[in-house]
């Protein structure tokens, strides 16, 4: 009843506004004519007064002067033209290029993925230029747009004017400003004209590279569908014979002349090539230098035994991503290059000599391939390559792995050789039957599978080691944040470097294996996929973007609780349940802070928060009332701090122990027993609690004491009191008390009453003041008695009765004796 009450009145309410809106602005005065009503877009412009207009007449020409010194809309744009021009040409370079490469050429994938890689940098380069001119076009246009509203401002000015426009002053500033306006549309369209002839021709240049990529990409996919064609002849055939007999009559076809490349790349790149010959000779300087520390480790030692390829390593690996799109013949020379280095550096710290000549036997079949690609050899003796050395791997680790097993090794490890052996049967397979290019991408994609997982295991064990150094040689003296910190920073660094590795492998592995063109390809792939919801896109790397501010959120929190407890709080008098709390608030506002920045991450609108809010308070009412309960109980313990981490509590059940974490939404205690209670935050706020330790340590012990009947009671009060005040453990003030409190059933009761500092040392103080008290009462002949009982037989069984007293007999008489 009282619901629909309330309803009601919200109604008439609601109503009423409506009524107030709809009637009152337009009731009219008694005795006049409402005024009809005019909407905002027929509304007329204000006329101004004379001598606005003349004044705007002048401030017209001020803006004109403006408008006439203002600087170009874009800066060197003969130098933008130029580059377009430049642009233009490198595109029709590209067609050539394109127009040149054979199908039955073995590299044509990789020069195919290597020129994709050059048009996509420079489409990036126009891309850029296009930006910049459109950003030009949209300011230029701003201003047009703004002396045209001027123009048709002053022609609604004239048309409203009428007879004042008879008026000389008037007439002229009207002449002005007119004259004034088409200059200055004069002059704007002067500057935007040569900027829309710039973004068309770079429109235009930008289509060509599009056009470019496309055709790329189509002969890129039409190779992949032909890699698992054959339609060559079988090796142990007439037709392959007479392929290698013809080779041999034509030496020319046999090796063709290489590809030089371009000298323009290294006018480009030459600072890029420089700067790794210096870090080259930093690195093997550094590892010269500390040597015999190295040598210690027997983790470490493989950077001392191999100055050399471990400098190379390093220059190649920090830097190559600076030359961007590469000839073919140099990329080959630094891959091989690096593939050797990494052989070397894997090899100084695998202990298995057989492993050992496998990766050597690898880097030589790598070169010789790579070899052979290089020299564009026709496919003929590219097959009988290829069959030798599958044959060969097929016999060396079909032996191996046949010993692995036999020999007990991991699982892992001997899966490891199969997956081999097959690598090698497939390809010897494919290429017997006439699979040659299956085989060559087999081959290819196995062997730099194999080459990247090195590399990938080297980068690996060189970034822990280089880390762990740098954590050797930091100042940890000076920064106890770091010293006490620095193995949960360390881990935490480690795996972000780790998961970075592991990100650049996976993406070159599915260059290798001819999913994308290049690594940055397939990353943007990776981190673009995603689905849509609404008209929001949510995608991988949102969602990774989100995450890497999540988490950040929570190592700055950790990084800023530490350093506050550490370094900060600890300096003043702040007991550290004061400190917790204070870190605790500061760790809850960063991750709410982090929380809000990843949502607006993800797309979400801040504003909309509170539409979250309201959800969030229907599921409050519907289930979380616990949850959100415990939370505010949780904060209202760090504010008002009725408990605090360390002290010793009394639950409402009886247990006792002491409190170890403040958390959230419960409170870990820790019993004597070393068991832990999860008590909710609302029991300790809406249930009572004893806090032995909350404003005082100290406590009153009250230790009972019996004695026999008969005993001197002033010596016994005299015998306590002197144990009490003899004790170093007991306060002097207030002052120990003995106090006679009942005559009890076997003894005379007394009670010692002490206080002490701690209330943690309670047990102890006690222990020893009742081994003194019992010591005292010894030599002072105190007794303590045992308890006293009288039995009363109201019946008894008469054949128990004739036992008793035939049990009894002979005692009394023995006694009477």
């Amino acid at each position: 009843m009282r619901s629909s009450t309330v309803v009601s009145v919200r109604v008439l309410c609601a109503f009423m506004v409506m009524g107030w809106f709809a009637f009152g602005t337009v009731t009219p005065v008694s005795g006049q004519e409402p005024a009809p009503a005019v909407s905002n877009a027929a509304t007329p412009p204000v006329i101004p007064s004379l001598a606005d207009v003349v004044y705007q007449a002048g401030a017209l020409s001020q803006r004109l002067s403006v408008l006439k010194n203002r600087p170009a809309a874009v800066d060197n744009l003969q130098k933008l033209e130029l580059r377009l021009k430049a642009a233009s040409t490198e595109a029709d370079r590209f067609n050539l290029r394109l127009s040149l490469l054979k199908d039955e050429d073995l590299q044509s994938y990789q020069q195919l993925a290597a020129l994709k890689g050059e048009v996509r940098s420079e489409a990036d380069a126009v891309q850029r230029v296009s930006e910049a001119l459109t950003e030009a076009i949209r300011e230029v246009e701003a201003r047009r747009h703004a002396w045209l509203a001027e123009k048709n401002r002053w022609d609604g000015w004239r048309s409203q004017l009428g007879a004042d426009l008879a008026l000389k002053s008037v007439a002229d500033a009207f002449t002005r400003a007119g004259t004034d306006i088409g200059e200055a549309l004069d002059i704007i369209s002067r500057k935007l004209e040569p900027l829309l002839a710039v973004q068309q021709q770079a429109g235009d240049i930008g289509a060509k590279f599009g056009s470019l990529t496309d055709q790329i990409d189509a002969m890129m996919a039409q190779q992949r569908g032909e890699t698992l064609r054959g339609g060559m002849p079988a090796m142990f055939s007439i037709a392959y014979l007479q392929e290698l007999i013809e080779l041999t009559h034509e030496p020319a076809r046999l090796i063709k002349p290489l590809i030089q490349p371009d000298p323009v790349f290294f006018e480009q790149n030459w600072w890029v090539i420089a700067l790794q010959g210096v870090v080259f000779a930093f690195m093997f300087a550094l590892v010269r230098r500390y040597r015999p520390r190295l040598l210690d480790h027997a983790d470490r030692r493989f950077l001392a035994k191999r100055p050399v390829s471990l400098s190379i390593f390093v220059a190649i690996f920090t830097l190559s991503f600076l030359y961007g799109p590469s000839p073919t013949l140099w990329r080959v020379v630094v891959q091989t290059v690096a593939g050797v280095v990494t052989a070397r550096l894997v090899s100084a710290f695998v202990k298995e000599p057989w492993i050992k000549r496998a990766i050597y036997i690898l880097i030589l079949v790598t070169i010789g391939f790579q070899v052979l690609l290089v020299l564009r050899v026709p496919m003929a003796p590219m097959r009988l390559f290829l069959l030798a050395w599958s044959v060969a791997g097929l016999v060396y680790f079909g032996w191996r792995s046949r010993s692995v097993a036999a020999a007990g090794k991991p699982a892992w490890q001997v899966w490891l050789f199969r997956l081999i052996v097959a690598v090698f049967t497939l390809v010897a397979a494919a290429d017997v039957i006439g699979f040659g290019n299956f085989a060559v991408q087999i081959m290819d994609g196995a062997i730099r599978t194999s080459i990247l997982l090195l590399m990938g295991w080297a980068m690996l064990r060189l970034v822990r080691v280089a880390l762990n150094l740098g954590v050797e040689f930091l100042p940890m003296d000076q920064f106890s944040f770091l010293r006490r910190n620095a193995d949960t920073i360390l881990r935490r660094v480690i795996f972000l470097t780790n998961t970075l590795i592991v990100v650049f492998v996976a993406a070159n592995l599915l260059v290798v294996w001819k999913w994308y063109a290049f690594p940055v390809e397939a990353l943007q792939a990776f981190f673009t996929f995603g689905v849509t919801m609404g008209e929001q896109r949510i995608t991988v790397g949102v969602v990774v973007t989100a995450g890497l501010i999540l988490y950040g959120a929570f190592v700055f929190s950790w990084g800023l609780q530490a350093l506050l407890m550490e370094n900060v709080l600890n300096r003043g008098q702040m007991d550290t349940g004061a400190r917790l709390s204070i870190v605790r608030l500061v760790h809850y506002a960063l991750v709410l802070v982090g929380f809000l920045i990843a949502l607006s991450a993800l797309g979400f609108e801040l504003k909309n928060v509170t539409i979250i809010g309201g959800a969030l308070g229907v599921g409050i009412g519907f289930g979380m009332q616990a949850i959100v309960n415990n939370f505010v109980s949780g904060l209202i313990l760090l504010f008002e701090r009725p408990v605090k981490v360390g002290d010793v509590i009394q639950l409402n059940d009886g247990q006792q122990g002491r409190v170890l974490n403040l958390g959230l939404r419960a409170t870990t205690v820790q019993t004597f027993d070393r068991a832990e209670i999860v008590v909710p935050n609302g029991d300790l706020i809406a249930n009572q609690v004893t806090n032995w330790t909350l404003g005082d340590r100290g406590m009153r012990l009250s230790i009972p004491v019996g004695v026999a009947y008969g005993s001197d009671v002033e010596a016994v009060m005299r015998v306590l009191m002197a144990v009490a005040t003899e004790s170093d453990r007991v306060l002097k003030d207030p002052q120990p008390v003995v106090l006679f409190l009942n005559f009890g059933d076997s003894s005379l009761d007394f009670q010692l009453r002490v206080w002490i500092a701690d209330f943690n040392d309670r047990r102890i103080v006690q222990s020893a003041l009742i081994r003194d008290i019992d010591r005292r009462f010894r030599d002072e002949g105190i007794e303590i008695p045992f308890p006293q009982r009288d039995l009363h037989l109201r019946s008894v069984d008469d054949n128990a009765a004739i036992g008793v007293k035939g049990a009894s007999s002979p005692t009394l008489a023995k006694g009477e004796a």
